[in-house]
């Protein structure tokens, strides 16, 4: 009986009958390629992200456990490896169902014929698309193995919650490898098959645990089961995880980061990134993420502090928190991005602080109009004069004690006093000072007006993560991204970056910088990290009425941003400044970093030359500090007559200043 259907059917098939096979629908079958889910992964091959749109985790046949494989036969189609394609006496069961009630739908279905039906037909349920389904999967199984369905009918299937295929409903389920199931939870997978909303065993758990049963006892009926087996595995436990969404298993916002340059690239290849079955490498380093978290996780004391002196002019959002901070981190020497936390809750607020947020750099912008004036001839010994400055509306805050005085290049630049850099930003000429930054990394916009030399031109973490690289790379710019590499669903590499290195600041002038940085966090507005004096160089940036509070700097082995504010843009009070809220966040973060990355000392300068120099006036003096020097401009006065005249100053001057 059976070679005679099976010759009839495929006799149908060859004569081009109404139940015809079409080639495209067996080509929909034999070309079938597995979906899968994208997944992202940290350098060292931690997975930190899926990306689908239907959940899929595909297995081949030779890796799905026997286990499951017998269970899905026994409930299912208990025939699958004898019969060609269809089974008779289901046929004649349907048959004789059509013939007494009408209804065509009694007599299930063989896996085959599951397979054809979910790929190529529709879920009508009249005569004709139940032959075509018969042909079609009498076709099917001259061209395909058993196991090439098999492996198919595990894939593509729907098992509820989003899930298609075993593996997928493993992880949504249990979430464990399929190779980690045991028998219960295979029988339960193998359940799920027939009807995957009414067996949902996290909405319906005892109608799932009823049909976990019969499939079990299918099994011993089968044969794949002695008595005592099933028993035992009826009696086993079945432990359900939570749903948690697998598209950001870790560092949300870095995630959504990479997935939006994963496009970029996939777009100029032609490709999707969701179901896809792509592996993205990237550059995050989940144990510098974890402690970046942490770190922020940890600073509520610094919230505290901002809270109670926040002046609320804009109504603060619901559910958001008043305070908010970001911090980045770059590989120093490849810009590759290692951590990147762009807000305090990825479920309160998806918005990257970090990539997205234009806020006001303040004083981290200085070293761009300092830089500008070392290259061109300026020295760290060049005496300023300290008076109230009025920048349109805006009038910088200056402490009453150093108004009216002199100062050096160097003590203005680490003391980030605002009027000597306003001066000297003058002298250059602002559009000097904008191609400047242009060239440093700043690519947003610069406008042209002094202000913008205190920082008031908004500017992404981003931007200024890459200027501050360009100091530290001894004046290569490098560009910082979060993609190493991508792989198509069959392992071939489709993309791979390369770390762009281009010189747009010459060393010497980039090593002068890193050792007014150093004298930043030595003596100057980064104190409360003084002791990582030896260890890194960094500068403090405070906007206007203290409304972004950044600090930004770097070691032998990073580049690190932090930046403190809220999201309305509401100001502080006076007592609010970058010192005491970004800095100490950000040598939080560099401590633990130095001790996990092992982090050796910052080198001392190659290419300059230090003296003992009067932080006043400028002239050499064994009781000054030390300055570095381009090579052929080093200082040789010896005497000031400015510390003449102002005799009694220097009674003021504290040991801590030395």
């Amino acid at each position: 009986m059976a070679s005679i259907i099976y010759c009839f059917g495929l006799n149908l098939a060859l004569k081009n009958k109404i139940f015809y096979a079409k080639p495209q629908d067996i080509k929909k079958i034999t070309n079938w390629k597995p979906r899968n889910n994208t997944q992202i992964y940290d350098r060292n091959g931690v997975l930190i992200s899926e990306q689908f749109n239907d959940y899929h985790i595909y297995t081949p046949f030779k890796s799905i456990p026997p286990k499951i494989v017998d269970a899905i036969v026994a409930i299912e189609d208990r025939k699958f490896w004898q019969h060609p394609g269809i089974d008779i006496f289901a046929i004649l069961r349907a048959s004789k169902s059509l013939v007494l009630t009408g209804d065509i739908s009694q007599g299930a279905s063989t896996i085959t014929q599951q397979v054809v039906k979910n790929l190529v037909l529709t879920n009508e349920k009249t005569i004709t698309r139940k032959l075509r389904e018969i042909v079609l999967s009498l076709y099917l199984e001259t061209v395909l193995s058993k196991e090439q369905i098999m492996e198919i009918y595990c894939n593509q299937m729907f098992l509820g919650f989003g899930s298609y295929g075993v593996a997928a409903a493993a992880k949504r389920y249990f979430d464990k490898e399929l190779s980690n199931l045991t028998n219960a939870e295979a029988a339960l997978i193998a359940g799920l098959f027939q009807l995957p909303g009414k067996y949902n065993p996290l909405k319906y758990p005892k109608a799932a645990k009823k049909r976990q049963v019969e499939v079990i006892a299918a099994m011993q009926s089968a044969g794949y089961l002695n008595e005592q087996s099933a028993k035992e595995i009826k009696k086993q436990n079945l432990v359900y995880t939570n749903y948690t969404s697998q598209t950001k298993i870790a560092a949300p916002y870095f995630v959504d980061h990479a997935v939006l340059a994963a496009n970029q690239i996939l777009d100029e290849l032609d490709l999707n990134i969701k179901d896809s079955g792509l592996k993205i490498y990237t550059t995050l380093d989940m144990e510098l993420q974890k402690l970046a978290e942490n770190t922020i996780k940890n600073s509520d004391k610094t919230f505290s502090l901002m809270e109670r002196h926040l002046i609320p002019e804009k109504p603060i959002k619901e559910n958001a928190h008043k305070i908010e901070a970001s911090l980045l981190a770059l590989e120093r020497k490849s810009g590759k991005i290692v951590a990147m936390v762009g807000g305090r809750n990825y479920e309160k607020s998806q918005f990257n602080r970090s990539t997205h947020a234009m806020r006001a750099p303040g004083s981290l912008f200085k070293p761009v109009t300092y830089s500008l004036g070392l290259k061109n001839g300026k020295d760290w010994n060049d005496l300023y004069y300290i008076s109230p400055i009025t920048v349109g509306n805006y009038r910088p805050r200056t402490e009453d004690a150093k108004l009216f005085t002199e100062t050096t290049l160097l003590s203005a630049f680490y003391k980030s006093v605002n009027s000597p850099a306003v001066t000297l930003g003058s002298e250059l000429g602002m559009n000097r000072v904008i191609s400047h930054a242009k060239k440093l990394g700043l690519e947003t916009p610069i406008k042209d007006e002094a202000a913008s030399l205190l920082g008031s031109s908004e500017t992404t973490m981003i931007d200024i993560a890459r200027v501050y690289s360009t100091f530290a790379n001894k004046g290569n710019r490098i560009e910082p991204y979060s993609i190493t590499k991508i792989e198509d669903s069959e392992g071939k590499v489709i993309f791979e970056s390369q770390s762009t290195k281009k010189q747009v600041l010459d060393p010497i002038t980039a090593e002068l910088i890193q050792e007014g940085m150093k004298q930043v966090i030595t003596r100057g507005t980064g104190y409360k990290i003084s002791h990582l004096s030896q260890m890194a160089a960094g500068k403090t940036g405070t906007s206007n009425r203290s409304k972004d509070n950044w600090f930004a700097g770097f070691t032998e082995d990073l580049v690190v941003v932090t930046w403190l504010g809220n999201d309305d843009q509401n100001p502080f009070s006076g007592v609010i400044s970058a010192a005491n809220t970004a800095a100490p966040i950000w040598g939080d973060f560099v401590s633990d970093s130095i001790k996990k990355l092992n982090t050796p000392r910052l080198k001392r300068p190659r290419n300059l030359v230090g003296a003992r120099v009067n932080r006043h006036y400028g002239n050499l003096s064994s009781n000054g500090i030390t300055m570095y020097f381009h090579p052929n401009r080093v200082p040789k006065k010896e005497k000031s007559d400015l510390e003449k005249l102002n005799l009694g100053q220097d009674l003021r001057i504290s040991l801590n200043d030395f």
